[in-house]
């Protein structure tokens, strides 16, 4: 089973991605805190937690920019080939530029990238048919 990282900070959101995704077959695992977004990027550089198949991450957060845990996981040999996709409803010319810049694998605005939408891709995305 693939599993999926959401770094998501809208309840709402979070509980609608997180069926939609069980539902086709995924583990999802939810972090609601750009901190603890952090801290799991040392656990695995650290061997303690396990890589994602994929990271959605939300780009405004409460207490860290989505920026910025970017960064820090493409900062490290163990986290800097980690498949990581911005969801963000956030959009602005010059975050995409920088999270281009910062090695973000594709820029999803949730508007666009509805589930039913979202799904397809992060299958072809993980090789799953």
């Amino acid at each position: 089973m693939k599993k999926i990282l959401l770094i998501e900070d809208e309840e709402i959101l979070i509980e609608f991605y997180e069926e939609v995704f069980k539902t086709a077959g995924f583990e999802i695992e939810t972090i609601r805190w750009g901190t603890e977004a952090l801290k799991r990027l040392k656990e695995i550089r650290e061997g303690k937690k396990e890589k994602p198949d994929l990271i959605l991450l939300d780009i405004v957060l409460e207490d860290v920019n989505g920026l910025e845990i970017l960064k820090e996981a493409r900062k490290y040999p163990q986290t800097k080939d980690l498949r990581i996709f911005a969801l963000t409803a956030y959009t602005d010319p010059q975050l995409d530029k920088e999270l281009l810049k910062e090695g973000i694998d594709k820029i999803l605005v949730k508007t666009d990238w509805t589930p039913s939408r979202l799904i397809p891709l992060v299958k072809e995305t993980l090789g799953l048919k």
